[in-house]
């Protein structure tokens, strides 16, 4: 008991809890505290009996929302000849395989040790992460015609039947696809993981012992498929709805089942896994940043001398390729990085101070994590369109401006969010209860957001102070709602006395 209590202690979770083939009676009661999950709103919500909370993996998830922030401002900015750039925008790249690999964690970590109704789950699933992915989708939609064509654009939608059907035809596919903007395919293939998981968590619970060879099938699959991706497609995918397929691989969950069900095994053997992670942390730090090291020092060899599949042509093809995320040139290095967070992860795990300012702000960052990936690529397009007026001036300095203006105008709309009658739908969670809210300093804050908001717009022509207004308006109707509430509860009250 002893070993056992001393193992917990250096890996934070029961050893006693190896595998699923234990009898109940052999575990130990688990904590009632959950973990949380890459962009799932119900990550930190307290379930009891589901093991304890990782807080490692609120770690790996708050450098990843900051990851993949950066390589969108990256991307929105630089040339195609910013090779420093370029690199460290192919680092962010790991984002997109460290969020999947998360979902499948934290969905495996759930429930391997419960049963899985999959009607109930899917149920609950896709009100708290659909719903969002509706509302945002739609948002998007709308929000792209109008910026093109203004009002028109949007009203022109019911000039006549056909036009209204060609309107449907496309939110139907924006919707399918999640194309409604550029980073809503997540959503899309999230659902999708969603849609496949119990299953997936069928076939791990009936495989004990042969998970090692599913993971080298799976990677064998994937290394096959992203060579493929990056290559004219097979004759047979060139044509038909094999051709539709391809061309719609990117939003799919097959170019990121292996970083899945990676995750998905992980969790299935969570104490081995951790205890392993732990010891061989430093040594498993430092061959990750020989690997990136290594892949940086490729790209930069590929990106001039068009090495791999890195083409002889215009300079921004030999970027595009270079810096691809299905490169497989790069795919070590995003698996080193995931790596490498994880561990760094297990040492906040063991040294975090319970109520102290960063333990508070990690749990912040969870609860906010979807509302702020959904909401991200709104507060940067708005300030794009500023900066793309504005070209002039050193990259580095406005790379980093417009990443800090970007976090800080997200967090306002999603704490606005967050406190508004629309939480639920906008960012998969509850609205903040109105007796834990201050609505005068909500209003003060709405009316300086809505004044600075008509300064930047009608002062500096800066398109963004609409999206400041905008905010600052909702977040005074929110605090006249939660006056209301406060002032009827004080009549209630009264009444009962």
């Amino acid at each position: 008991m002893e070993e056992n209590a001393s193992a917990r202690t250096n890996t934070g979770v029961d050893t006693n809890k190896h595998h699923p083939h234990n009898p109940p009676s052999a575990r130990p009661v688990p904590d009632p505290e959950p973990t949380g999950s890459s962009v799932d709103p119900d990550a930190a919500a307290p379930k009891p009996k589901r093991g304890g909370h990782l807080y490692q993996i609120d770690f790996v998830r708050l450098v990843t929302f900051a990851a993949v922030i950066l390589d969108h401002v990256i991307l929105g900015l630089i040339s195609a000849t910013a090779v420093v750039a370029g690199g460290v925008g192919l680092l962010c790249r790991y984002t997109r395989y460290s969020f999947f690999a998360l979902t499948g964690f934290v969905q495996t970590y759930q429930y391997r040790d419960r049963e899985l109704k999959p009607v109930d789950y899917w149920r609950r699933r896709y009100k708290l992460i659909g719903l969002p992915f509706l509302v945002w989708s739609l948002f998007y939609w709308g929000y792209t015609r109008y910026r093109r064509g203004g009002i028109d654009a949007l009203t022109d939608i019911f000039n006549s039947w056909s036009s209204i059907g060609t309107a449907l035809k496309s939110i139907t596919y924006d919707l399918i696809t999640g194309h409604a903007f550029y980073h809503m395919y997540f959503m899309s293939v999230s659902m999708q993981i969603y849609l496949v998981f119990p299953a997936v968590l069928w076939v791990l619970k009936r495989t004990w012992g042969y998970h090692r060879y599913l993971l080298a099938i799976s990677f064998a699959f994937h290394a096959w498929l992203i060579w493929r991706m990056m290559l004219p497609p097979l004759e047979f995918f060139q044509s038909g709805l094999p051709g539709k397929l391809w061309s719609h691989l990117t939003i799919t969950l097959l170019p990121y089942q292996f970083f899945i069900l990676a995750g998905c095994v992980a969790a299935m053997h969570l104490e081995a896994f951790q205890a392993f992670m732990i010891r061989w942390r430093v040594h498993l730090i430092a061959a990750g940043l020989v690997v990136v090291g290594i892949t940086l020092w490729w790209y930069n060899t590929a990106y001039h001398e068009g090495r791999g599949n890195v083409m002889h042509g215009t300079e921004f093809d030999r970027m595009f390729r270079a810096t691809n995320v299905f490169s497989i040139y790069n795919i070590a290095a995003f698996i080193a990085i995931i790596v490498i967070l994880y561990c760094l992860g297990t040492i906040w795990q063991q040294r975090r101070t319970k109520g102290s300012l960063a333990d508070t702000f990690m749990a912040k960052a969870a609860d906010r994590s979807y509302g702020i990936y959904l909401a991200h690529a709104l507060a940067l397009a708005e300030l794009m369109r500023f900066l793309r007026e504005h070209p002039d001036g050193p990259l580095w300095p406005k790379i980093i401006i417009t990443y800090i203006v970007t976090c800080a105008l997200t967090v306002f709309v999603v704490e606005v969010l967050r406190r508004s009658p629309i939480s639920l739908i906008t960012t998969g969670r509850s609205t903040i209860d109105w007796r834990e809210q201050n609505e005068v300093r909500s209003a003060a804050v709405a009316v300086g957001a809505i004044v600075l908001g008509i300064v930047l717009r009608y002062g500096f022509e800066m398109v963004v102070g609409q999206l400041i207004t905008g905010t600052g308006l909702l977040l005074l109707v929110s605090a006249a709602v939660v006056g209301y509430k406060r002032r009827r509860a004080a009549l209630e009250e009264g009444a009962t006395v």
